[in-house]
């Protein structure tokens, strides 16, 4: 090889890219502007019907995304 990194695998991505939305949307909740409820005690965001949206491990990509 020639020094090169080796292309990250997907769900190595997926997890980074999770918890850099939880980050975001931690930080959007703290400044009033998050569209989604906080569950402290499970760390996660719930939208209106309680269903977990956003956690540390899980984003359900259409609803933080709406279906792209």
């Amino acid at each position: 090889m020639d020094g090169a990194q080796r292309p990250m695998p997907i769900s190595e991505y997926r997890r980074r890219e999770t918890e850099v939305l939880f980050e975001i949307e931690l930080l959007l909740h703290r400044w009033g502007l998050a569209e989604f409820g906080f569950d402290e005690e499970e760390q996660a965001f719930r939208d209106r019907n309680g269903t977990v949206v956003l956690s540390r491990h899980y984003v359900d990509r259409d609803r933080m995304f709406g279906g792209r």
